[in-house]
């Protein structure tokens, strides 16, 4: 039976209504959901940003395939931890996977100055003939350093021994080494006029300038130092117990071991007569019972005088010492008037070295009141003290010898052989570029005064800059030029022998250089993998090893080179501006140029990132942390990562390729991860203290509590998670809600 028409009609109705209504209800529910959905991302959006367009994908020209990129994108995914949500700890989102792809705790930039190190030692293995008198030194030290590495440790002091022996003969001796030493003979200036005992090898010798002749620049009463841009004339401390110490090394090792090598030599034919010129027990006893009384007096100064004052009136204040004289004999004898002319207005004498015991007492009346036999005692010994770091003790790392002593030699022939060239103008242009939008960032800071604002964008223009290495080295015989006074050509020299001559040059290099003859401070910090700044002279350096892969390549889009380095650029030019930095001028002179307001406001700012540190968690010491310590770092970490940023927003992203693997990421995102990989600060040391630099992703910290509180960088974590949780980019570039780790509420800023 079939249903009735008019009952068909009735039930398609009826299902289309029921249609219709759920239609509607549908309809509403979309609406609504819609519309909350806009709601919570108009208050999202009312607390933070929204994110910005750059933030969206771009479209890269093409994608880096250099090796350089491929292991710089390596790096990128394979350091990561995917599984960390990002906005609550970047450091592990960026780093979490480090260790898993790395089996060493060095940090990258030691490992890096390992590298340089292990490309030096290869050239210097190879052995192969030059006409450099640069590289010929190299080869020269490396090879005596090697021979003393296969004797024992009876020759080596034998060899030592003997050469102490011929330096004192070169200087004049002193009475603690010979029994018919005449005191009426004796002039501090220095007339040794005696004839007939060991003294006498050297008549009529100035004590020390001869002192000066060898490099030395330290003589126990006084030593000169180049700091900025004078020659400053300081004391020369050393305690009691550390003088003590040397005495019986120094005066055991003449007394007797030389007189057991001139026996064993049958030196100048005099081993008889002088064996029996040997002053007794007694008289030595008394010899170094005054000297040690003169060292007391001279450990006194007068902590109530401060500042400095020309080399004349200090001159006329110390007549006893003829200070021309002992200058002009650190000088390189072929240049000796040029450099004289250009360097004796520029000799300033510190008061402190002048003034001791408040007042009572001067470095004069000191030298008037104790006798000759005294003064001779004193200069001696503190002179063969003065030895005792450049003899061997065990076996020496030669091929670190040759980059501590020879460092221009040696970065002048990694610089040709190992360097990208390219790199150095690209860095160059880079650091213009982060000073312009340091200025950019002055300029437009909301608290800063007018004139505060004027005082500090004239101190980063006016900022000098080392990037790489002076081009004068690029010149075919500059440096080999400057090599001509450093005295190699007797092959039986010891090593010992050669260290000493080695010094001697390397005195004459830093004249050189504090004249303006030469264009380069012959320093092994420029062969460590790192980037730094003077502040008391206002100078940014950028090392040849840190200008390189896996850092940063000429192969680099240009937004990672922003990202890799312009981070530490903007670092080091921030500690002009840090706590300490802040109160040196354009010149590094120290000079308040803040006014007191901004000063004031200036405290205020970083007393929030002191606050911070106290209260970070860190994974590795919880919230034992101290930010007074640290405070320097931190602020140039801020400014720094600031001002880099503001550089990486300036590129065009469209005309550069993409990193492998990363072609749809976003490049906000990508700037955070690039910068999180590459090491940030130096601390300027010496060569031996490059593995202590410290590096973002990093393995676990392997230092205690108390060790870390007495260092001047902030903690891995923090370097990351601490700094970047203060800036709105991040967040933005995240999406990180209002209150999530890495966007608080509360934030820290410099400028």
């Amino acid at each position: 039976m079939f249903p009735h028409p008019m009952f068909e009609h009735y039930k398609t109705n009826e299902k289309d209504k029921k249609s219709n209504f759920s239609l509607k209800v549908f309809v509403i529910l979309l609406v609504w959901i819609i519309s909350v959905y806009a709601a919570i991302t108009f208050i999202r959006s009312s607390e933070e940003p929204p994110c910005k367009s750059e933030s969206l994908s771009v479209k890269h020209r093409g994608v880096c395939k250099s090796p350089e990129c491929i292991t710089l994108a390596h790096q990128l995914h394979n350091w990561r931890d995917v599984s960390v949500d990002p906005c609550e700890n970047f450091f592990e989102a960026a780093c979490g996977k480090y260790n898993e792809n790395n089996l060493e705790s060095k940090t990258r930039l030691s490992t890096k100055t390992g590298i340089v190190a292990r490309l030096i030692k290869e050239f210097l293995d190879k052995k192969l003939p030059s006409t450099s008198n640069s590289e010929n030194a190299m080869h020269f030290l490396y090879q005596k350093c090697q021979e003393s590495n296969k004797l024992n440790a009876t020759e080596i002091a034998e060899q030592e021994a003997k050469s102490q022996l011929e330096l004192i003969t070169r200087i004049g001796s002193a009475p603690v080494f010979g029994r018919n030493w005449n005191e009426a003979d004796f002039d501090l200036n220095g007339r040794v006029l005696r004839v007939g005992s060991i003294q006498n090898l050297k008549n009529y010798s100035d004590m020390m300038a001869a002192m000066a002749k060898l490099g030395r620049d330290q003589f126990g009463f006084l030593k000169f130092v180049l700091h900025n841009q004078y020659l400053v004339i300081i004391r020369d401390p050393i305690t009691s117990e550390a003088l003590e110490s040397g005495i019986k090394k120094v005066v055991s090792s003449i007394l007797f071991s030389v007189f057991y090598i001139l026996i064993k030599f049958q030196i100048l034919n005099e081993t008889l007569r002088l064996i029996d010129e040997r002053p007794d027990a007694d008289q030595i006893g008394r010899d170094v019972k005054d000297v040690i009384k003169l060292n007391d007096e001279l450990q006194e100064p007068n902590t109530n005088v401060s500042g400095g004052i020309y080399s004349s009136e200090f001159q006329e204040n110390v007549p006893s010492l003829d200070f021309t004289r002992i200058i002009k004999s650190l000088i390189d004898p072929r240049r000796k008037e040029e450099v004289w002319e250009r360097i004796q207005n520029k000799t300033v004498g510190l008061n402190d070295a002048l003034y001791y015991s408040d007042g009572k007492k001067t470095l004069e009346t000191i030298l008037q009141s104790s006798s000759n036999r005294t003064l001779a005692n004193y200069l001696m010994i503190r002179f063969l003290i003065s030895l005792e770091k450049q003899k061997t003790f065990g076996e020496d790392d030669c091929t670190e010898e040759v980059m501590r002593k020879l460092p221009l030699a040696a970065l002048r022939m990694f610089a040709r052989n190992h360097f990208d060239k390219e790199n150095l103008q690209i860095a160059s242009d880079m650091v213009e570029d982060v000073i312009e939008s340091f200025v950019e960032t002055i300029q437009e800071s909301s608290w800063l005064r007018e004139t505060t604002k004027q005082r500090a964008i004239k101190k980063v223009k006016n900022m000098k800059k080392v990037i790489g290495y002076p081009k004068e080295l690029e010149v075919p015989g500059t440096l080999d030029r400057f090599f001509e006074s450093l005295n190699l050509s007797d092959i039986n020299m010891t090593y010992f022998q050669t260290k000493i001559e080695i010094e001697r040059f390397r005195t004459i290099q830093s004249m050189n250089h504090f004249a303006a003859l030469f264009p380069f401070e012959s320093s092994s910090d420029y062969l460590i993998t790192n980037a730094f700044y003077h502040p008391t002279i206002n100078k940014l350096t950028l090392n040849v090893a840190f200008l390189d892969d896996p850092f940063f390549d000429s192969t680099y889009p240009k937004y990672a080179k922003v990202a890799s380095i312009g981070e530490v650029i903007g670092h080091e030019i921030g500690h002009g501006y840090d706590p300490f930095g802040r109160q040196r001028d354009e010149n590094g002179e120290e000079n308040n140029w803040w006014t007191p307001e901004d000063s004031a406001e200036y405290d205020r700012r970083t007393r929030c990132l002191i606050n911070q540190y106290n209260e970070y968690d860190d994974p590795d010491f919880g919230r034992n942390l101290n930010g007074t310590t640290t405070i320097k770092e931190i602020a140039s970490d801020m400014i720094g990562v600031e001002t880099s940023w503001r550089t990486y927003k300036k590129v065009d992203f469209a005309n550069e390729p993409s990193i492998f693997g990363f072609e749809d990421e976003k490049p906000d995102k990508l700037f955070f991860h690039l910068t999180a990989l590459v090491s940030t600060k130096y601390i300027h040391y010496a060569f031996e203290n490059s593995k202590s630099f410290q590096n973002w992703c990093s393995s676990r910290s392997e230092v205690s509590l108390a060790e870390q509180l007495t260092r001047t960088h902030p903690t891995y974590s923090f370097r990351i998670n601490g700094v970047f949780s203060n800036m709105k980019s991040f967040a933005e570039a995240f999406n990180c809600p209002v209150g999530s780790p890495m966007n608080p509420e509360k934030k820290c800023h410099v400028f």
